[in-house]
């Protein structure tokens, strides 16, 4: 682990059954950097982010890994602690029983040792509501859970990650479902936070929106590394058409940013 990795992952392999998923995989996050993860359906992008974020065993056959925070060995970690130290935001959330959105966003406060009776719970309320009011969905804090649209949800579970207070965030299509202006919106949370010192990891198919928001890229591929590193020495036309090699596709530069983008090229 360098000096300056905040979060790291080292090796990670992973299987289900016979199928080898991850084969593997290593990659670290600086505190302040914005990484992305990308790469077609099936290489492995969900699997890699649950099994950093301990949602996965390792102790199967065939999995294996080294999680570290800090230096520490993650899994290893207490589990509030580990709560406080890295959120996994996934791509939709659910409930089994009647929830609102502020209640919902509650739920990521458990880590703090609080609870409702507690003579914390004004602080972490004040948490909660500072927390989805940069996420947009303070106006929602009394609707059922289930009354929102999915966007709607995905704004109410980023919410709920910052809430931990946690330094690293890893975001499985988390923002998947979100308008155009709810995505501009929380490319400036991402940032905010990055410029706070959190790491952060981010999945998304929208790889041109990934591209405008991360300085670092790490690119899967029927679960291997292809490439990793610097966006603009990362995303290369050679490199994306290895990711997609039926597709006609052309990396350019934005007009206005100058970060690589990708582009339809002739489909004929």
């Amino acid at each position: 682990m360098t000096e300056k990795s905040l979060f790291g992952v080292y090796g990670m392999s992973y299987s289900y059954g016979s199928e080898l998923v991850l084969n593997e995989v290593s990659f670290e996050i600086e505190a302040g950097e914005i990484l992305s993860l990308l790469g077609p359906n099936g290489s492995g992008k969900s699997t890699l982010l649950k099994a950093a974020a301990g949602v996965l065993r390792l102790d199967r056959k065939q999995c294996s890994g080294i999680i570290r925070y800090r230096g520490h060995d993650f899994l290893k970690m207490d589990h509030k602690l580990r709560a406080r130290s890295v959120a996994y935001v996934p791509p939709a959330i659910r409930a089994e029983f009647p929830l609102t959105a502020f209640e919902t966003v509650l739920m990521g406060r458990s880590c703090q040792a609080t609870t409702m009776r507690s003579p914390h719970y004004e602080k972490d309320r004040d948490a909660v509501r500072e927390a989805m009011e940069l996420c947009l969905c303070w106006s929602w804090r009394d609707q059922d859970l289930h009354t929102l649209s999915g966007g709607e949800r995905q704004l109410v579970a980023l919410a709920r990650g910052i809430a931990q207070q946690a330094k690293v965030f890893l975001l499985d299509e988390a923002l998947s479902n979100m308008d155009l202006n709810h995505q501009a919106a929380m490319g400036r949370v991402l940032k905010t936070l990055a410029g706070k010192g959190c790491a952060i990891m981010l999945v998304s198919h929208d790889v041109n929106l990934a591209t405008e928001w991360a300085q670092t890229c790490l690119l899967l591929n029927k679960g291997k590394r292809l490439a990793y590193g610097k966006i603009r020495e990362v995303f290369t036309e050679e490199n994306i058409r290895k990711l997609y090699p039926e597709s006609s596709l052309v990396v350019a530069p934005s007009p206005t940013t100058g970060v690589p983008k990708i582009f339809f090229g002739n489909q004929g």
